[in-house]
């Protein structure tokens, strides 16, 4: 097969050729003398180059002539490569002489003389191999060709690149498909887990039918969608891992054992309806199978299996063994097995057109020779879909009759499938050649990150740019001869973040690859026990070494000029340090996989699915010294090796592009790292021991791309990371002990994406922001991030932006508003925030704007009417909010959801939104809610649907089995206890219903099946709200003890009248719980730890308890304890109704508002501990409360109170001592203080806004001391005052406006002490203070207007002191005129002195 390895002798040449016109013109070559043999060099490869067309032509015909031709490719291409590697060679000394000292120059002479010579040796003899070749294809008559013209068309991107892969409409398979999702469907009740096989020769379509089955939304019904792509070699831990990954992907599986990840799946697949297709199963020994079920045998009741194979033998192996006899997995009927055949030429055809053929194509000279080419498929779709984007790219006559002409031979008997394929091959676009080539390197069913497929290619010299590899990815999407994987579509990363789909081959395609790459690729088994002969292997340049463990010699034998080494199977990776003395010419060195498929034995588990392995441990590692020998080495992948640290020498790989030392143990990289000034990406991700970057990182001028996500012992970053001036990538995210970015930060002018989500210690950003090109920004979760800077409005090409959980940022800058290209903004959550800017509606492009649970916005700006291109709307849980604009109904919002906010009344103009198509109005006032019932009505939005569960006559079973075929957003199932028979509930079939988001599930009266019945309606995972009332069991059925599992996207939980349930579900696991209401529940006594399974409500923002009669503690935290963490950090409102004995322990949530009804004991008793939160006590409303005044007394733990209103509360009126201080913002007194009838000392201090004080005071008449201190705008006291008629002891101090003292106060007349101070306001005393017959001592301090006592101070006959300080004009008239008013009082002090003149 030597004339196939000469087929990509043309893409190497044209490599070579394009290296060489660049390295003529560089002062590399004429510094080192070589010059004129590079350019002698191109002139001669720019000869050969012009006759390899003819020569590709010729080697197609497949006769004698043609062989020979491939044989002379296949030389060429070899020597080709020898050229590259002493070009590439010379390029990297002259790079390493370069950036080295003079006298480290100096000091190498030798080595550089050494050097020279090596390479000029290298020169001659490549000179002698080109022109032998030349020579060679003379003999074979070459001649020159001109490049073969493509047909136009404008499209360069070939296959779509979003999450849902090809668009390319599945031809014939439409039943198939159907009988499938019917199967998947379909409930037994005998039958735990089925398998359902398809069956079908390579290339039929069968992975297609699989996935085209998983896209259907039918499908959604499922808990989790697993996609495996198994291949020949069975590899259990791979399976294993692989599924584990998609359930939980954050349970770390590094170095895992067989017994780990069995006990895992265990327990996450009890819970779970899983539909798992596991992807060219080739496996037919039972042993190996039955260890897969033993895995597997956990699913909940109604998990699917589905299987694509090409033999039936594996159907049947998996068809036997024990736990099929034992029921637990059933094999579909063979009558429902789908058996795969070859299409019909027409349907190869309607295949081939729909990429082929554009609706505007002239397609009456092409549809016949369309035809004739749709014969040459096989019946196989794979080839109609990859000759079709042949025939697209090559639009005319005479290249379709080409295409249907040509003739393929690969000398393969029994694969003619591959023969078709290869005539795609040939007429793929030659700079995209060597990239499909390249791929033979990866094993069959393998699944790369696009990114990272793109960066090898890079390495390789095969691609200039990225652009170039999108390019080529999109070609060979659109060829069919790459997937994306279904892995990458059924976990998606982030919206808007840098997409990097996952990418897979057909394993016939893969084929081809490796017939076409020939002898170029080895797979090297390090347990082989043949001679090894790698080294000798002189046509190797890329190699896989397997199941390496620990074997120093086999390292020695690697293939001394393989350009790439990727590990795999190798999970003892010890690496000796001379590992890759001889691996010169290495460009990609892979360590990826090292951990990745561990072979399993039948003897990791027994019958019952347990291992007798343990988790394993991985010690660290040190990367070989050696490693330098490579320097022309441009990619490293170092993933999940544990090394501590890099080699002395490892800056000296000059060529280096990309490395990734994601998850390895680093604490810190070397300084000289900098000096890898071809560096493009950095991934240090998952150094959770990395506390520190080098000083000189900035000097990396090329690097794009940098991650450091979840490096969480990161102190900060260096000062020179504003030098990267082609950074474009920077993730931060969790990056936990950062608390400042660098001064300079802000001037990175080529960011684009930008992630800081979880640096929750970060307190301000950078002043100066001039990020000029970011698009996205990620700040969400830096909860102590207060502000954003001014210059936040520079970000002008801004579209996503998430604030997401800064609780403290209270507002946005103006320059906000300049951010004219935002589409997504995500403010949920952030408490502080007290308004939006006024020019908000500036964000013209806006199209999804997200205010959960701001909790402090209180309006919406009048610009917000601008928002015209405005779609998605979420104002929940803004409890503040209370009036929306009259002008909202203007937008033209499709989704509008209020729920959880104190909205009064709805603006009219909703009922003309006709764009609007979900409008959600949970949790508000009756009127409101109503209104919005009617606004949907209006609209013609889905309406509730309301089921009477009742008996059918003469059917023998219950009307709920009707529920099957309703389709509905809004379902309320009432009077269940008329369901007589369980299994009614589950024909139901309430979890297949992916639309439904509320359901409301009531019993009235004892229903004998309760549990049973709620056991078998297990809600779909989409539900957001559900109702539970009138259950009657004592206890909830298996799915609620999971019930995070079961509904992860539950916002909102109500339980009601569950008159003998004595304990409740882990209710607090529930991730996006909001609000949790529960009423009449008499036999729950304690809420404790297990309510929250471990974790903690932290998106918790309603708690609403009526009727909890004997509910006495509510645990806080996980013992109920103190110095733990807090469970409840972020609540908004507690109401709490008629609950009498409950307790919080330690403390209650600091709850923003606070509505406690006959349930007095839930204030906290010594204050809330070390607790953060960023919700603070605003509101307290209390009714029919007994407080005792210790009970009164707890109010002090809520100082930052606005509002309290106090309504029928007994027990206030034993309350002795009062004291408001700091109320900043109080305006009034509440009209209850009246009802302090017990009250003897009365405090108001620093409530500077207070005005007036109220009239119901006067019924204070036990009120002993009257304080008034720094009230500024106080400026007039009651004429009620005079009531107090057991005052003592009056102080009025600071308040500046009170201008006079009321008459009245001539009734205080058991008043002992009277203060005046600092009132400046006050210019006169009142005549009646001489009727205060019980007064002894009177102070008068800095009241400067004063200038005279009344005269009826002679009258007071028991005053005994009178203190006068700061009062100057007063003063003076004492010591003159008005001294014989006060001759009569015993101590007279003025300013401290006795006055002179008594």
């Amino acid at each position: 097969m030597v004339e196939v390895a000469g087929m990509i002798a043309s893409a190497v040449g044209n490599q070579v050729a394009s290296k060489l016109g660049e390295l003529v013109k560089d002062e590399i070559a004429l510094l080192w003398g070589f010059k004129d043999d590079v350019d002698g060099l191109r002139e001669k490869m720019e000869d050969l180059q012009a006759v390899l067309l003819d020569a590709d032509e010729k080697m197609r015909r497949g006769d004698t002539e043609g062989k020979a031709v491939g044989r002379w490719l296949a030389k060429f291409k070899d020597v080709a490569y020898d050229v590259e590697d002493v070009l590439d060679d010379l390029d990297a000394t002259a790079l390493v002489e370069k950036t080295q000292s003079k006298v480290k120059l100096f000091c190498c002479g030798s080595d550089q003389l050494l050097q020279r010579s090596t390479i000029a040796h290298s020169m001659k003899t490549v000179r002698k191999k080109i022109h032998k070749i030349e020579m060679e294809g003379q003999k074979l008559n070459l001649v020159p060709h001109v490049t073969r013209a493509e047909g136009s068309r404008n499209k360069e991107t070939f296959a779509a690149s979003s999450n849902e892969g090809m668009k390319t409409g599945m031809v014939g398979r439409d039943i198939e498909k159907d009988k499938i999702i019917s199967l998947l469907l379909t409930s037994e009740a005998n039958e735990d887990i089925s398998i359902i096989p398809i069956i079908g020769l390579a290339g039929l379509g069968k992975s297609t039918l699989a996935e085209s089955v998983l896209a259907d939304k039918s499908i959604n019904v499922f808990d989790v969608q697993v996609w495996v792509h198994v291949s020949d070699q069975f590899d259990l831990h791979k399976i294993g891992s692989a599924i584990m990954k998609s359930i939980n992907g954050s349970i770390n599986l590094d170095n895992c054992t067989l017994q780990f990840l069995h006990d895992n799946l265990k327990k996450e697949l009890a819970t779970t309806r899983y539909l798992i297709v596991l992807d060219d199963l080739w496996e037919e020994d039972g042993d190996k199978l039955e260890e897969l079920k033993r895995m597997l045998q956990y699913g909940y009741k109604g998990s699917r299996i589905v299987v694509t194979t090409r033999n039936q033998s594996v159907v049947k192996a998996l068809s036997t063994g024990f736990l099929a006899k034992e029921g637990k997995f059933c094999t579909v009927p063979e009558s429902d097995q789908i058996s795969l055949g070859v299409l019909l030429p027409d349907d190869c055809w309607e295949l081939m057109k729909q990429r082929a053929l554009g609706p505007s194509d002239d397609q009456s000279g092409l549809q016949e020779i369309g035809r004739q080419i749709a014969m040459k498929c096989g019946g196989i779709p794979l080839v109609a879909n990859a000759l079709g984007q042949v025939m697209f790219k090559l639009r005319t006559l005479k290249a379709w009759e080409d295409i249907r002409d040509t003739k393929v031979d690969l000398g393969l008997r029994e694969n003619k499938t591959l023969e078709c394929l290869m005539l795609s091959y040939n007429y793929m676009k030659i700079e995209f050649k060597m990239c499909f080539t390249y791929l033979a390197a990866f094993p069959k069913g393998f699944v790369v990150e696009k990114y990272r497929l793109i960066q090898q290619w890079s390495a390789l010299g095969y691609i200039q740019t990225e652009d170039d590899g999108e390019r080529c990815i999109n070609y060979l999407l659109g060829m069919s001869f790459l997937h994306i994987s279904r892995s990458s579509l059924v976990s998606p990363g982030p919206a808007h973040a840098r997409t990097s789909h996952k990418l897979t081959m057909h394993d016939l395609v893969h084929d081809l690859a490796s017939i076409i790459a020939s002898n170029e690729f080895l797979v090297l088994d390090a347990n082989s026990t043949e001679p090894r002969g790698w080294n000798r292997a002189r046509y190797c340049r890329h190699a896989r070494l397997v199941n390496y463990q620990d074997q120093p010699k086999v390292l020695g034998d690697l293939p001394t000029m393989a350009r790439s080494l990727h590990f795999s199977y190798s999970a003892k990776l010890e690496l000796p340090q001379m590992a890759f003395a001889q691996s010169k010419y290495i460009r990609v060195l892979d360590f990826s996989g090292h951990s990745i498929g561990r072979q399993s034995t039948s003897s990791n588990l027994d019958l019952s699915g347990s291992s007798v392995e343990g988790q394993s441990t991985s010690s660290s590692v040190m990367m070989p010294s050696s490693i330098h020998k490579s320097k022309l080495l441009r990619y490293l992948d170092a993933t999940s090796l544990p090394i501590t640290s890099l080699p002395k020498s490892f800056h000296t790989l000059k060529y280096m592009q990309t490395l990734i030392l994601s998850k390895c143990s680093l604490e810190t990289l070397p300084d000289n790292i900098s000096s890898l000034n071809k560096l493009c990406h950095l991934d240090l991700s998952g150094n959770l021991s990395l506390n520190k970057l080098p000083g000189s990182l900035g000097k990396l001028s090329k690097l794009s791309f940098l991650n450091l996500l979840g490096c969480s012992m990161l102190q900060e970053l260096p000062e020179s990371i504003y030098e990267l001036i082609c950074l474009r990538h920077l993730d931060m995210s969790e990056c936990h002990a950062i608390k400042k970015l660098p001064d300079k930060f802000g001037t990175l002018l080529k960011l684009i994406f930008l992630n800081l989500s979880g640096c929750s210690k970060i307190t301000k950003l950078p002043d100066n922001l001039t990020l000029q090109s970011l698009e996205h920004m990620n700040l969400s979760n830096c909860h102590e991030l207060e502000s954003l800077p001014n210059s936040f409005g520079n970000l002008q090409k801004l579209v996503f932006l998430s604030l997401s959980d800064c609780y403290k940022v209270s507002l946005l800058p103006e320059s906000f508003c300049k951010l004219i290209h935002l589409k997504f903004l995500d403010l949920s959550d952030c408490h502080d925030l007290m308004e939006l800017p006024e020019y908000f509606g500036n964000l013209f492009e806006l199209d999804s704007l997200n205010l959960t649970s701001c909790c402090k916005l209180q309006v919406l700006p009048d610009s917000f009417c601008k928002l015209l291109k405005l779609r998605h709307l979420n104002l929940s849980y803004c409890v503040r909010l209370e009036i929306l604009p009259s002008w909202l109904g203007g937008l033209m919002l499709q989704f509008l959801d209020i729920s959880g906010t104190n909205i009064l009344d709805l603006p009219d103009s909703i009922r003309d939104m006709t764009t609007l198509t979900q409008f959600v109005a949970m949790l508000t006032y009756p009127n409101v809610f109503d209104k919005a019932q009617d606004i949907k009505k209006h609209l013609n939005l889905p309406e509730r649907i309301v089921h009477k569960v009742h008996q059918i006559k003469n059917r023998g079973c219950s009307s709920i089995v009707e529920l099957a075929q309703l389709t509905c957003h809004e379902l309320e199932v009432a009077e269940l206890q008329n369901v007589s028979n369980s299994e009614d509930a589950e024909r139901a079939k309430l979890r297949d219903k992916s639309d439904l988001q509320l359901l409301d599930l009531s019993w009235e009266g004892q229903g004998e099946e309760g549990k049973s019945v709620l056991e078998r309606l297990i809600p779909p995972r989409t539900l957001e709200h559900l109702f539970l009332s009138g259950y009657m069991s004592t206890d909830f059925p298996n799915w609620m003890s999971h019930v995070s599992t079961y509904l992860p996207l539950l916002i909102d939980l109500s339980l009601y009248n569950l008159g003998t349930c004595d304990n409740l579900p882990p209710f607090g696991q529930l991730p996006n719980l909001r609000n949790l209401f529960m009423e009449n529940i008499p036999n729950i006594r304690k809420i404790g730890k297990e309510f929250y399974g471990g974790g903690g409500c932290t998106k918790l923002r309603y708690i609403k308890l009526r009727s909890m009669d004997n509910l006495a503690e509510w645990w806080t935290t996980h013992s109920g304890k103190n110095n733990e963490e807090f469970l409840i950090p972020n609540l908004h409102s507690l109401e709490v109704t008629h609950c009498p004995k409950l307790k919080f322990l330690p403390y209650p949530p600091r709850s923003m508002f606070w509505r406690l009804n006959n349930s007095t004991m839930v204030l906290p008793e010594g204050g809330f501990g070390k607790l953060l939160s960023s919700a603070l006590p605003f509101e307290l409303v209390t009714l029919n409360c007994n407080f005792s005044p210790v009970k009164w007394d707890r109010l002090r733990h809520l100082p930052t109170l606005k509002t309290i209103e106090v309504i029928s509360c007994n027990g206030l009126t034993s309350l002795r001592k009062l004291l408001l201080s700091s109320l900043k913002d109080l305006m009034t007194l509440p009209e209850w203080l009246g009802n302090l009838t017990s009250l003897e000392h009365f405090y108001i201090k620093d409530c500077p806004l207070v005005t007036s004080l109220p009239e119901s005071m006067k019924n204070l008449t036990s009120l002993r001391e009257l304080w008034l201190g720094d009230c500024k705008d106080l400026d007039i006291l009651p004429g009620c005052l005079g009531q107090l008629i057991s005052l003592e002891k009056l102080t009025i101090k600071d308040c500046p406006n009170l201008t006079s003292l009321p008459e009245s106060m001539e009734n205080l007349t058991s008043l002992r002490e009277l203060w005046i101070k600092e009132c400046n306001g006050l210019d006169v005393l009142p005549e009646g203070l001489g009727q205060l017959t019980s007064l002894q001592e009177f102070n008068i301090v800095n009241c400067p207007n004063l200038t005279c006592l009344p005269e009826s101070i002679q009258n007071l006959t028991a005053l005994k002191e009178l203190y006068i300080w700061g009062c100057p004009n007063l003063a003076e008239k004492l010591r003159g005129e008005n001294a014989q008013k006060i001759s009569h009082i015993p101590i007279v002090k003025v300013n401290g002195g006795e006055l002179e003149e008594l």
